[in-house]
């Protein structure tokens, strides 16, 4: 999403520095840690370009449980206030934005730090429902979310430090194991609202 200064990401064997932002962004899917919207309706934001029908705006919204919040905010077209959602529902508009974008590549930065587990549990569901067979990208420091990925990559200080199956980083010696024990151990036994 940004300007490399060295090395290179290669997507279906595209060379990403080659291709304008703009096409970069339009086709990839990213769930922020910090929601973002635009001033404009409740449609805007969920559906920029204008792609989806009602009927499957309608659905989404019901699928991640906005409908009711957004119906009793004045409906699809009502102007978007964000601060008439709390910092959960906010994530959940913007999961629900990404579930309408339709991508076969999905980033999510953090995307469930900051909700409650409640929400955690909803969102990590309906990602796993929603974004079947596509490729995620996941930045997560609740580690049991990403126990079921195909790989996981460990970084230190931003250089690679190993990339294997959890599985086979939970079974070794590995950077992976020694994280996931320290996060383990300072969870245990909380079940409370983060």
């Amino acid at each position: 999403m940004l300007e490399l200064n060295s090395g290179m990401i290669l997507i279906d064997g595209l060379d990403l520095s080659t291709l304008p932002r703009h096409n970069i962004r339009t086709n990839l899917n990213a769930i922020p840690q910090d929601p973002y919207f635009v001033a404009g309706s409740i449609r805007l934001n969920l559906d920029p370009y204008s792609t989806s029908a009602d009927a499957l705006i309608i659905s989404t919204l019901r699928k991640v449980h906005l409908l009711d919040t957004i119906t009793s905010n004045g409906g699809l077209d009502a102007e978007l206030d964000p601060d008439t959602l709390s910092h959960g529902q906010r994530q959940l508009f913007c999961l629900a934005r990404a579930i309408l974008k339709k991508s076969k590549i999905v980033v999510l930065d953090e995307a469930t730090s900051s909700v409650d587990r409640k929400t955690d549990e909803l969102m990590q569901r309906i990602i796993r429902e929603e974004f079947k067979g596509c490729t995620i990208i996941a930045v997560a420091h609740r580690l049991e979310t990403i126990l079921d990925f195909d790989r996981i990559a460990v970084l230190d200080r931003g250089r690679l430090v190993e990339c294997d199956s959890p599985k086979k980083l939970l079974v070794t010696e590995s950077a992976f194991k020694e994280l996931y024990g320290v996060y383990s151990s300072s969870n245990e036994g909380d079940n409370s609202s983060e």
